[in-house]
Order: C-alpha cells, then structure tokens, then sequence
C-alpha cells in the first residue's frame, strides 16, 4: 500500500466537501456564574460548517446506536477538520442534534459525526 501525496489527499477533501449542501451550527455548553453558589449552563455557537445530513444505518452505526439508548442515529458529515467533540451539539436545518461521537482517523477526508435529536 503506498501513501497518498499531500496533493491527492487535498482533492479527496475539495470533491468530498462538493456533497456537504447544509450548514450545521456547533454549539458548545459554556457555565455562567449565577452569583447564588452555582451557574447557568448555555449553548452558545462555537463554529459552523458546511455538512450532509443522513439517517444512520450500518452495522457500525448500529453499534453506535445501542449508545443511543434506541434512539434513532443521525450521521453528520462536516470536512476533516471541523472543531466537534462528543460533548457538543449541532443544529442543522430544523434539527438540532447531540454529539454522541466523533470518527476520524487517518487521511480523514471528511468527519462523521454520529448524533442522537435533542429531547
């Protein structure tokens, strides 16, 4: 097996992110002080980025699922080096999703994002 070049690798991600047509808003848990011993807790905007939204179904999702506590798994794709973490949520569309874990791995030419909707 040989390695890709750096130029290779850069037009898998520019065709990949050709087929992200939405926009997702990242929003992270930001904790505020309420001055009475403890704080608020609020989601505040973190990043966008371009994405695709589907329903999740294969075996690994399947897997994911079982997390998800049988919840339906939504997959998020957003381009390789989105800023997301397993304690975010995303907004995407009419949806707004949790983040219940991050894929990535090497020559990463987009992220998958597996997601639960917010209850």
């Amino acid at each position: 097996m040989r390695d890709l070049t750096a130029g290779e690798l850069t037009r898998m991600r520019t065709a990949q992110d050709v087929g992200l047509p939405d926009t997702a808003t990242i929003k992270r848990a930001t904790a505020t002080d309420d001055k009475q011993g403890g704080y608020t807790e609020a989601w505040t905007t973190s990043g966008t980025a371009a994405c695709r939204v589907a329903q999740a179904g294969t075996p690994l999702e399947a897997a994911i699922a079982e997390r998800a506590a049988g919840r339906v798994v939504w997959m998020v794709t957003v381009p390789y080096n989105t800023d997301v973490t397993e304690a975010d949520q995303i907004v995407a569309g009419d949806r707004a999703l949790q983040v219940i874990a991050v894929v990535a791995g090497s020559w990463e030419t987009a992220r998958r994002v597996y997601c639960v909707e917010v209850l």
